[in-house]
């Protein structure tokens, strides 16, 4: 008996089956036996002014797995895909049948958050005797929030503020349509703590992709990347029932046939659909409509920036790309340790003085396959930066470290400390001139070496980066939250680029099996130490070969 009722409480996220006077307690539980066996049951508005039970579309089903699965969850819909309806039906189910549990919906309009909240009254009031939860004596559900007889309840609140107050813990929060909110992390630092600290929360966040470089797509980026407590859930339009239109005649363009092949399960009734689109609301302009009905995880999000970087370039790459390894005791992020014999390249694009502005970011190559192995990036001194690429440095078999020479107080921190084999542009700049002509050449070797596959990125998040770099230095794209984006990760890429496609780094030749004879000394010993005692001796300071600079 124990046992099963330890089962039961895991299975309802920690707490435990309210009950009341008249419910029925088998009916209650079997609505948690199932993803979809609530929402079955509750009764909606329908599209067409019919009242009647949902019956969850594929896409909804979508949700509904996911929601059981995880605690967070970053959905990426499209629009009109019902998500809302079958979330706050979740978030009815919770708070109605365990006890205490909290929840609140969020939406961007006050005026939104309280249609949503007529749809969850609408399903309760609908809902048989014996599964309806009894509210609190005295208290009549209004506009806005509804309570429980056992203390839960549900709560409506709008993010179109600047700093939306919760004013209490959070059970189970919905949100919807984020990406429109206008002040999104001012909200969300002042949402989600709320959540953070409740080992059981529950968490959907929903929402159209938004603007380009928005505190929303970094959200969504970094739920992909596997650093945030989010499980992105990426919705095909295409799978939806609604999005086809059903014209037997329909003949595709040559375009739109190439547009198809680039999502599998789409058919001519998804293009008709798309095209219908395109020729009313969209005005023809397949971003606006991609805004709305993105093709893949990365799609839709639009902005005032002008990417340097071709988006059907990078995406190959991050289909394939690895979540970032933990930081390791060297002080970065290894895919790869170092291998013995081999020769690497170390990019690096430090800050600054100061509390704020730019990151600091290095990026580890393997010089001979042109590879990504390890990267850091985060706000440091350059005094510490510096010691950071030395230790790195040493790592990595004593790599060619590139140091961007416009950041001047960690080339001359690594300088006055006498560091080796720092690469030099000429004999009068230290570190990796940045001038415009060779970063713009720097960008267009990036871009062929990564469509040739000739260059390997690994991270998500330098590939992440490189989709909105603009390739300005100066100029920081500003969101419309006042906050300020950089692209120091993507800036080590457009470096090693530019230095491995004109630097050769030669394979070292295997050395023969060893014949030494212990307490006997060779000729070649010898020359090998007097050897080492030069290059012991040479200046750090020496310019690098002309043939590649």
């Amino acid at each position: 008996m124990a046992n099963a009722k330890k089962k039961e409480t895991e299975q309802t996220g920690g707490a435990e089956f309210a009950d009341a006077p008249g419910l029925h307690q088998g009916k209650i539980r079997a609505l948690f036996a199932t993803p979809d066996a609530f929402v079955s049951m509750c009764q909606i508005v329908r599209e067409d002014e019919s009242t009647g039970y949902m019956e969850p579309t594929h896409t909804q089903k979508k949700l509904l797995k996911a929601y059981d699965e995880n605690r967070w969850l970053m959905v990426n819909k499209f629009r009109q895909a019902k998500i809302t309806t079958v979330s706050v039906m979740l978030l009815l189910r919770d708070c109605m049948y365990l006890s205490g549990v909290k929840g609140l919906l969020i939406a961007e309009r006050q005026d939104t958050a309280e249609d949503i909240f007529e749809r969850i009254l609408f399903a309760y009031n609908r809902l048989p005797d014996d599964v309806r939860m009894p509210l609190t004596p005295g208290k009549k559900a209004g506009a806005t929030q509804m309570q429980f007889i056992h203390g839960g309840g549900i709560k409506v609140l709008t993010a179109g503020g600047r700093s939306p107050a919760i004013g209490r813990s959070i059970d189970r929060l919905v949100i919807t349509e984020f990406g429109e909110a206008q002040w999104q992390r001012k909200a969300a630092i002042n949402i989600f703590p709320t959540v953070n600290k409740r080992p059981n929360a529950k968490v959907i966040l929903e929402s159209t992709p938004g603007r380009a470089g928005s505190h929303h797509e970094q959200m969504w980026r970094s739920a992909l990347e596997g650093t945030s407590r989010f499980t992105p859930l990426f919705l095909e339009w295409w799978e939806d029932d609604s999005c086809r239109e059903m014209v037997e005649d329909f003949d595709p363009s040559l375009t739109e046939i190439e547009y198809m092949k680039r999502h599998s399960g789409m058919s001519k009734y998804n293009l008709a659909f798309r095209r219908r689109g395109l020729n009313t609301e969209f005005v023809g302009d397949t971003r606006l409509f991609s805004c709305k009905y993105p093709s893949d995880p990365y799609d839709g999000w639009l902005g005032t920036t002008n990417p340097v970087m071709p988006a059907e370039v990078l995406k190959p790459w991050l289909a394939k790309a690895k979540a970032d390894p933990e930081l390791s005791h060297w002080g970065c992020h290894e895919f790869e340790g170092p291998m013995p014999g081999r020769q690497y390249l170390i990019t690096a694009d430090p800050a600054g003085f100061g509390s704020t502005g730019d990151k600091s970011a290095l990026t580890v190559w393997d010089a001979q396959d042109w590879k990504e192995v390890a990267f850091w990036e985060d706000r440091e001194t350059p005094d510490r930066f510096a010691q950071r690429l030395k230790t790195i440095q040493l790592r990595y078999n004593q790599a060619l470290l590139a140091v961007e020479s416009n950041a001047t107080a960690c080339i001359a921190i690594l300088k006055d400390q006498g560091t080796r084999n720092l690469l030099w542009t000429d004999r009068n700049h230290p570190g990796w001139y940045a001038t415009q002509k060779r970063i713009q050449e720097s960008e267009a070797r990036l871009v062929q070496m990564l469509r040739q596959e000739d260059i390997i990125i690994q991270s998500r998040g330098t590939l992440h980066q490189l989709l909105n770099y603009d390739g300005s230095k100066k100029k920081r794209v500003r969101g419309e939250d006042g906050i300020l984006h950089h692209f120091d990760r993507a800036r080590t890429a457009v470096m090693a680029a530019d230095i491995l496609s004109k630097r050769t780094f030669h394979t070292p030749a295997r050395e023969p099996d060893s014949t030494y004879t212990a307490g006997q000394v060779t000729i070649r010993q010898l020359d090998d130490i007097k050897r080492r005692k030069k290059q012991t001796a040479t200046s750090p300071f020496k310019p690098a070969s002309l043939s590649w600079s």
